[in-house]
């Protein structure tokens, strides 16, 4: 079997674990969302949402490095073995500790200010607001001390332990939801706290399964400062996208808190909450193949990396397009099914974010090839510069009296044009024309788009919301997903590779 062959062999696999993983951490991540938010109520929801965006507007740092902690595992393992791979551990491990000590103190100080003087939440939960905010820095720090071990076990494509951590942490968050009703202290302050504590068990798991099974795990006192400043360097250049990338979310997040209080926070962390869904049932299939993109990058087979990228853009967007199209022409049923009580503006959030999302997870594949690369320079400086116009573009928009939903209509406009000029800055790595790109992936998206939603669009449009309705956008939502994806955006090799599993699956049924 050729490496290619084995290597989409292990992309199938680890693609599989992914998905089943996701079956169970979606179904009750949003049980709980919905328990939870009926057990803190809106204000206490928002109060929570607002307060952890704060922490999250940090973790663009830990981010960063740990973007550069898996691109370094990846290329040392396929170059230099296990004691290439122990050298990244060990930088790493410095890098991420001298963090979460500088990054633990410099949010502590900033965040009680922030709390203090200008978050905006009734009086009395203040205090509450407070207790959230520390047990959820302690949570950020955890993750990133995590980071070395969760790196090596990506590097390493072990997502069989990856499925199962999340499967385990998504009980975990639901157990919170039983057991919150017979505590008798504050619920705000006790939900942070218990999430901390599942933070703390993740980061056990990890250490303890890398430890036990990579080899190169293992403390050395002696660092190598060429690789150091190698490391830093890449983290550097990516620290400012990964910080538009959380100002995106959470900088939108804090002036909608500013400009509209904490009720609209709730909507806006409950289209998160449906974006983050969205994106993990994505990442199944993105996180597997990105160790596979590096590696062929680091091997020069370009047209392999190439294909690779293409692939999952076309993919990943069919994904994406069977998942959104019922929710988009069905919202509001959806979200009453879900929900006990929908903070106002939920519906338009939600669709707002799904389209974000379409946009993004295109922009994946296209970084996921210039991370490979190694030049991240020029693309975050300027994808990530157009990306942050979102943030004074939303404000004065709402400063002068515009819905909130213009601060997401900003967010989908900038990181539309951000796309654009990222596919002109990945010219400069590797060869390919955007008349390409738009002949392999955005022409064959827009004909299955479009055939896909005329059915379901016609029910919508001709029919009263209810039961009959959602099932029938759902079921045609699907099916023409399906076949139109097989037809148009599948190649003639995928459809082929396609029928032979099939014929091989049914012989050994038969």
């Amino acid at each position: 079997m050729t490496n290619n062959a084995q290597g989409n062999k292990r992309i199938a696999r680890n693609s599989l674990f992914m998905s089943l993983r996701m079956i169970f951490v979606l179904s009750l991540t949003f049980y709980a969302t919905r328990a939870i938010l009926d057990i803190l109520g809106e204000i206490d929801y928002g109060v929570y949402n607002t307060v952890c965006g704060f922490v999250s507007l940090f973790s663009f740092l830990n981010m960063s490095v740990a973007n550069g902690i898996q691109r370094f595992y990846n290329f040392e393992l396929d170059r230099n073995g296990v004691k290439g791979a122990c050298r990244v551990y060990n930088t790493a491990l410095r890098i991420q500790l001298i963090a979460a000590l500088l990054l633990f103190f410099i949010i502590e100080v900033i965040g009680i200010w922030y709390i203090r003087h200008k978050l905006v939440c009734p009086a009395d939960r203040l205090d509450a607001a407070m207790w959230a905010f520390h047990f959820s820095v302690i949570g950020f720090v955890l993750t990133i001390l995590q980071a070395p071990y969760s790196a090596a076990i990506m590097a390493r494509e072990k997502m069989d332990f990856y499925a199962l951590v999340s499967v385990l942490d998504a009980f975990l968050k639901l157990g919170i939801v039983f057991l919150l009703p017979f505590i008798s202290y504050d619920n705000l302050a006790t939900y942070a706290a218990l999430f901390a504590s599942i933070n703390l068990l993740n980061f056990l798991l990890y250490a303890s399964y890398a430890k036990w099974n990579f080899p190169e795990i293992m403390f050395k006192k002696l660092i190598e400062l060429r690789l150091l400043r190698s490391m830093v360097c890449f983290s550097g250049w990516n620290i400012f996208g990964s910080f538009s990338g959380i100002m995106k979310e959470q900088g939108i997040n804090l002036i909608i808190n500013f400009f509209c209080g904490p009720i609209v926070n709730a909507a806006r962390a409950l289209a998160a909450q449906v974006n983050a869904g969205l994106m993990a049932f994505v990442s199944n299939i993105i996180i597997p193949v990105r160790p596979q993109v590096i590696q062929s990058y680091a091997n020069q087979n370009y047209d392999r990396t190439l294909r690779l990228t293409y692939g999952v853009s076309r993919i990943t967007s069919c994904v994406i397009v069977l998942i959104t199209l019922p929710i988009i022409l069905d919202t509001h049923f959806i979200l009453n099914l879900w929900l006990k009580s929908i903070p106002i503006y939920t519906d338009t959030f939600v669709i707002i974010v799904i389209l974000i999302s379409f946009v993004n997870n295109l922009n994946s594949a296209v970084s996921g090839v210039i991370h490979a690369s190694g030049q991240m320079m020029l693309y975050q400086t300027v994808s990530s510069s157009v990306s942050l116009m979102c943030i004074p573009t939303a404000y004065l928009l709402l400063k002068y009296g515009f819905s909130p939903n213009y601060a997401l209509l900003m967010v989908l406009l900038w990181t539309t044009l951000s796309q654009y000029v990222s596919l002109l800055i990945m010219k400069r790595v590797i060869n390919f024309t955007l008349t390409s790109y738009a002949q392999e992936v955005l022409w064959p998206l827009l004909k299955m788009m479009t055939c896909t939603i005329i059915i379901p669009l016609t029910i919508r449009l001709s029919m009263e919301e209810g039961w009959l309705r959602f099932l029938l956008i759902g079921t045609t939502s699907v099916l023409m997903t399906i076949l139109c994806s097989y037809q148009f955006t599948m190649q003639t090799s995928e459809k082929e590779m396609l029928k032979e599993y099939l014929k091989k699956y049914g012989r050994k049924r038969l």
